[in-house]
């Protein structure tokens, strides 16, 4: 259940924006990629987006979402913690995975999703609901959710 409340705080944060990222086989580090507000650098999240390195770019992000949300070292993250996310942090993550996914991948590709299936900004509707959004990304299998770190399908076409 704390997985589902998560999830739906992230996506009710995000508002779909221009994309402000390039994509580039000659991709250089950019100091524009380190948040003003908490100074996580995403630039490495941008290399593996821009090879795409899907799977390391998941990685990466849950792991750049915990050092934003200062969780790093414990290594998972409270609803409150990610209530205080950074704006910029959040649009940053959002942005570099639409534009180096053609806008498959990234929270605000999602949050339709989230509605559609019934879901509500900010409040779990009901087990149902949530499912239907999981069954839509391809988060869950036959009968359940599936395990996110192994079993994901890591592809542009997933």
């Amino acid at each position: 259940m704390k997985f589902k409340l998560i999830l739906a705080l992230i996506l009710s944060s995000i508002l779909p924006s221009d994309s402000v990222f390039a994509q580039s086989s000659d991709w250089e580090p950019q100091a524009d990629l380190i948040s003003p507000e908490t100074e996580v650098d995403y630039n490495e999240l941008a290399d593996f987006l821009n090879q795409q390195q899907w799977r390391k770019a998941n990685d990466e992000t849950r792991k750049l979402l915990l050092e934003a949300t200062g969780r790093d070292a414990i290594g998972w993250a409270r609803t409150e913690d990610l209530r205080q996310l950074s704006c910029w942090d959040l649009k940053t993550i959002d942005t570099l995975w639409q534009q180096y996914s053609n806008d498959r991948f990234g929270f605000s590709v999602q949050f339709p999703i989230y509605l559609e299936t019934g879901n509500r900004p900010g409040k779990l509707i009901s087990d149902d609901a949530f499912n239907r959004f999981g069954n839509r990304l391809g988060w869950r299998g036959e009968e359940d959710w599936i395990i996110f770190i192994e079993n994901l399908n890591y592809s542009i076409d997933a």
